[in-house]
């Protein structure tokens, strides 16, 4: 080990990790969530894009992806499955064909109603559990995770070591 490297930490237990503290906060939202957005077609996502849209107004299926951080294919199926739920309607730009908003309907606006009301009641119950400093500093700690996420070149580099044991 060289001098200047200082000794690597032991890792957390799974169970410790940011990782899989988020990925059990997300599964407990969906089934909270569930019972009540399912009445919509919805699931966590596209209650995610109505809510998004309430706040926005009309947004192109890009800005939706990068909000969301999901790929543009996914929310387009997303959308898709929306529209035909009769939630929002997709329309084409008038300056650029290639270009096309989402908006909600009159349906989609009373589901985005619901939407906000849950995530307003879940809201309220995290803030009262923690004291307004607290939950600042917890707000901007997620955000910094979320930033660091972006871009690890190392995940490349992992990836093509484990494709030959990936395609057996």
């Amino acid at each position: 080990m060289s001098a200047s490297k200082a000794p690597q930490t032991q890792l957390p237990p799974l169970q410790d990790r940011v990782t899989f503290l988020t990925h059990r906060i997300n599964a407990r939202l969906q089934q909270v969530s569930h019972p009540v957005i399912s009445q919509f077609g919805l699931d966590l996502y596209s209650s995610r894009v109505l809510f998004a849209l309430s706040q926005n107004g009309p947004m192109k299926v890009g800005q939706l992806a990068e909000l969301m951080a999901l790929p543009q294919s996914t929310i387009s199926h997303q959308v898709k499955r929306m529209e035909k739920n009769g939630l929002v309607l997709r329309e084409r730009s008038d300056e650029d064909n290639r270009t096309v908003y989402v908006s909600t309907t009159e349906h989609g606006a009373k589901a985005t109603e619901v939407c906000k009301r849950l995530s307003d009641i879940i809201h309220e119950r995290i803030a009262d559990g923690f004291e307004d400093e607290a939950l600042a500093q917890l707000t901007n700690s997620l955000k910094t995770v979320f930033d660091l996420l972006e871009d690890i070149p190392a995940l490349e580099t992992l990836a093509g070591e484990y494709s030959d044991i990936a395609a057996e």
